[in-house]
């Protein structure tokens, strides 16, 4: 939404731009590695580690998501997901470093041995999550208004374009129901109230 505001044309008031620049993101990095290890550390998709001595927040079990996340099933694949800001100084790590910091804190906290990692990458995924602060909702409300009323055929969707932290299915939901919306050349779903409440889902999925 931040971005889509600077880029829009005509411009766009000014107060709506420093609306856009109120905007706050968090940033993450992915460290993925890739592990000689058959046996099962953990089954589930992914874990969230609350251990202070640590800095990754949660790790991933990609194998536990898809077998064909895996390079074959004589491996693991583990993605360690560290929360930061971009321009901080775990995101300008090297990547070797960044991969070494890893390796030890898998260690550390019992998942597996560090000589047992055979490869590594990592993945920068700028502004992953909307920062709520409080002033974001007034911010994103006054960009909407404007949107919807000067630009009806520009439709902002999923989590960066509303700045909502949605769930991944939520975000693919307001997409789906925009193209409903543009099929039928009138709003019969307000995109925004999903996720606001349980009843609103079921009743879309009840409809569709």
């Amino acid at each position: 939404m931040r971005e889509l505001v600077k880029i829009t044309m005509p411009t766009l008031p000014k107060q709506i731009i420093d609306s856009a620049q109120g905007l706050k993101y968090r940033d993450f990095i992915t460290v993925v590695l890739i592990v000689q290890n058959t046996k099962k550390t953990f089954d589930d998709n992914w874990i969230y580690i609350h251990d202070p001595s640590v800095k990754v927040g949660r790790i991933q079990n990609f194998k536990s998501w898809s077998p064909n996340l895996i390079p074959n099933k004589e491996t693991g694949c583990y993605g360690l997901e560290y929360f930061c800001f971009e321009g901080d100084s775990l995101w300008n790590s090297q990547d070797r470093e960044l991969i070494e910091l890893a390796k030890n804190e898998m260690s550390k906290i019992c998942l597996i041995d560090s000589h047992e990692v055979i490869d590594g990458c990592v993945v920068r995924q700028a502004k992953a999550y909307p920062v709520y602060d409080d002033h974001y909702q007034e911010n994103v409300e006054a960009i909407k208004q404007e949107i919807e009323s000067n630009y009806p055929n520009l439709h902002m969707v999923g989590r960066n374009g509303m700045h909502k932290y949605n769930n991944q299915d939520h975000a693919m939901m307001t997409a789906f129901l925009t193209v409903e919306n543009i099929l039928a050349k009138r709003k019969i779903y307000d995109v925004w109230q999903v996720n606001q409440d349980a009843e609103y889902h079921e009743s879309v999925e009840k409809t569709n």
